[in-house]
């Protein structure tokens, strides 16, 4: 605001015209340092109470002003720690649930052997398939084991 334009709002606020948001925008152009020496009487004159509320409303503009990034990218992190942290409680929280463990002494031995894997996993993979066919060769196949029933109970 121009020195003109305040001017002609001193002139409004004496007169006894001015609107309230016009006294606001005086008082606060009458909170600078450097105004001349009739305008400070002015000031005196419109009392503590309006220039509080100019020095009021210079605070709350100061304190909408945009966050800074930073500010933001702290906002940001602590929120996705705090949630990473929550689900980390969550998972730890759960229990799996654990198989029995069967002790396999001689007597379990006689009744039910200790399970095997149907083929070997161990090894190179030449190894593997060696030992995966001769499973396979030892196991009878669904349709020959089928097959086999099927003509034994027609002859």
């Amino acid at each position: 605001m121009t020195d003109k334009d305040i001017q002609q709002l001193i002139d409004k606020y004496l007169e006894g015209t001015t609107s309230p948001e016009e006294e606001k925008c005086l008082a606060w152009e009458l909170l600078r340092e450097d105004i001349p020496t009739d305008w400070q009487a002015v000031r005196l004159m419109m009392g503590e109470l309006a220039m509080g509320e100019a020095e009021y409303d210079a605070i709350m503009a100061q304190r909408r002003q945009k966050p800074s990034a930073l500010l933001i990218a702290l906002r940001i992190i602590s929120s996705v720690a705090a949630i990473y942290f929550v689900g980390l409680f969550f998972y730890l929280q759960a229990e799996t649930p654990t198989k029995p463990a069967i002790a396999y002494n001689n007597e379990v031995e006689k009744r039910l052997p200790a399970p095997q894997p149907a083929y070997c996993t161990e090894g190179t993979p030449r190894e593997i398939l060696t030992c995966y066919l001769e499973w396979k060769r030892e196991q009878p196949t669904t349709y020959s084991f089928i097959k086999q029933r099927f003509y034994e109970s027609q002859h």
